[in-house]
């Protein structure tokens, strides 16, 4: 178990790796935010590992469908400013940002699905980012996060070097490939498949929280 854990952070480490790139060449990563969710998601992550005993899963997973329900329908009702909230470096409300990376951490760790799908909402609607901001400044977060845990697993040679190679490989050539496709895709269109991502998740989470 924890060799298919460590496995996982390095894929999620070589896909940031190659995603941000794309997404740094058009100014899609802002660093004002990057620092702020990586450290307080990861606060997150270890305060709901530390509460998960005390809530129950099935009722939790419920209640997280219908709110990735109600994110799908803003996700798709809000009008995007391009030119406004494109553009990354302006200042964000540090402390917003703070609080909506801990939540992601804790809701993350307590359902089981990644802070991508959490951020990235997030960063578009509340921070009121670019779509293509909120999905590449998530994704550099996500990246920074998941190589400190493969740092530590890989010290304390938990980590499987052999299959390391392979499995990076295949996740930067995916990687590449949606980063350089995302980043030429249209806001709107970027939003209905993020839809459809999440619609499939709260299905899932639902069904799941049901049985």
């Amino acid at each position: 178990m924890h060799q298919a854990v460590a496995l996982s952070l390095s894929a999620i480490m070589a896909n940031s790796i190659v995603s941000s790139n794309e997404y740094l060449k058009k100014d899609f990563v802002d660093f004002k935010l990057v620092i702020p969710l990586a450290v307080f998601a990861s606060l997150g992550a270890v305060a709901g590992s530390n509460i998960s005993q005390y809530i129950p899963a099935g009722y939790l997973k419920i209640v997280f469908s219908v709110f990735l329900l109600y994110t799908i329908y803003s996700l798709l009702k809000k009008k995007e400013n391009e030119s406004a909230s494109t553009a990354a470096g302006r200042e964000p409300s540090l402390p917003l940002v703070c609080l909506i990376a801990f939540l992601a951490g804790v809701v993350s760790s307590l359902t089981g699905v990644g802070g991508g799908i959490l951020l990235i909402p997030a960063i578009f609607l509340v921070l009121n980012y670019s779509i293509h901001v909120a999905r590449g400044s998530s994704a550099f977060t996500i990246g920074i996060i998941a190589t400190a845990g493969s740092v530590v697993y890989l010290i304390s040679g938990i980590l499987t070097v052999e299959y390391v190679g392979v499995t990076m490989l295949g996740m930067m050539a995916g990687a590449w490939f949606g980063g350089w496709t995302g980043v030429k895709a249209k806001s709107m269109v970027v939003r209905y498949i993020f839809a459809v991502v999440l619609f499939y998740l709260a299905a899932r989470m639902f069904y799941e929280g049901v049985n």
